[in-house]
């Protein structure tokens, strides 16, 4: 299931709001944060991971940019083109049993 933005909202000040702090050092509750979560949003279905790793990625980017969106990417125009998916279409039909290795050097991409 993925999370509303509204969502990741609510689970960083649920998360923020449950903190306490003991012998000057901030403790935060996950397993309050989620309680609280399941009453805002009983119909929500979640498992135990997904929200923890949702939540910590919401409280590192709220921690650098006062926000829970995530970050903008580098910018980096994409070679998935339609020229380039025809390109890739063709080379696989003429020799289905090359490595992909050997398919990314003839359409000049990388692997991975």
């Amino acid at each position: 299931m993925v999370f509303s933005q509204q969502q990741k909202i609510f689970m960083v000040e649920a998360y923020l709001r449950n903190g306490r702090k003991v012998e000057g050092v901030w403790e935060y509750s996950i397993s309050a944060c989620i309680e609280e979560f399941r009453t805002e949003f009983p119909e929500m279905l979640f498992e135990y991971e997904k929200f923890r790793q949702t939540l910590d990625l919401c409280v590192s980017n709220f921690r650098e940019t006062g926000s829970v969106v995530r970050k903008k990417g580098s910018g980096r125009p994409k070679k998935r083109t339609p020229e380039v998916i025809e390109n890739v279409q063709q080379i696989m039909e003429a020799a289905s049993s090359s490595s992909l290795c050997h398919f990314s050097q003839q359409v000049d991409l990388s692997v991975g």
